[in-house]
């Protein structure tokens, strides 16, 4: 494959992340996905010999990665696992808000959606979720948390963003994403 079927590809990548976080997986056609990338149907299936689902993991993959870039680079700079979660909150508001309330979890609705019904999609959303809690694990054993309380805080964590982003996106306000980094703040006083 050659520098244009490279990009081509990745830009499909991308343009699915996009779609599956607004709109989810089965509102989510390959036409759509054409339209958008200016690519004929038979372009997926030539990159994507797996169909939707192997587009589909690769592009949770791309977004999950890209939100755990995101968050190793908060926890390296932060001076505090506290200060790092009332950051990450932060950028989640900030994010939500910008897209007029479209984009939450690049993750949630697809893995609501696939959870029993297309198992290599549900795998790929629970690897994401996976990778995600072991960046904050061992972050959080990094500044001294026992290995159990790194766990706990870490879905803890993971359990009050994404409820808050469901709610915010629903309700299209940012309040849930603020109470919860408040109770966030809570857990880690607590520990």
């Amino acid at each position: 494959m050659g520098k244009k079927g490279i990009e081509t590809k990745q830009k499909m990548i991308e343009v699915m992340a996009g779609l599956l976080e607004e709109s989810g997986y089965e509102a989510t056609g390959i036409i759509e996905l054409g339209k958008e990338t200016g690519t004929p149907k038979g372009s997926l299936y030539f990159h994507f010999p797996g169909g939707k689902d192997e587009l589909t993991n690769l592009a949770l993959l791309h977004s999950g990665n890209q939100l755990n870039l995101f968050f190793q680079s908060v926890l390296a700079e932060a001076e505090s696992p506290t200060q790092a979660i009332k950051q990450v909150f932060h950028v989640l508001e900030e994010r939500i808000i910008s897209s007029d309330y479209k984009k939450g979890c690049p993750i949630a609705t697809t893995a609501m959606e696939t959870s029993g019904s297309v198992p290599a999609v549900s795998d790929t959303c629970k690897e994401v979720y996976s990778i995600w809690l072991k960046t904050f694990e061992t972050y959080l054993v990094g500044k001294g948390y026992t290995a159990r309380n790194a766990k706990n805080l870490s879905l803890s964590l993971l359990s009050l963003w994404e409820g808050a982003l469901l709610l915010a996106k629903l309700q299209k306000s940012p309040e849930p994403l603020r109470v919860a980094a408040k109770t966030a703040e809570l857990l880690f006083k607590q520990n």
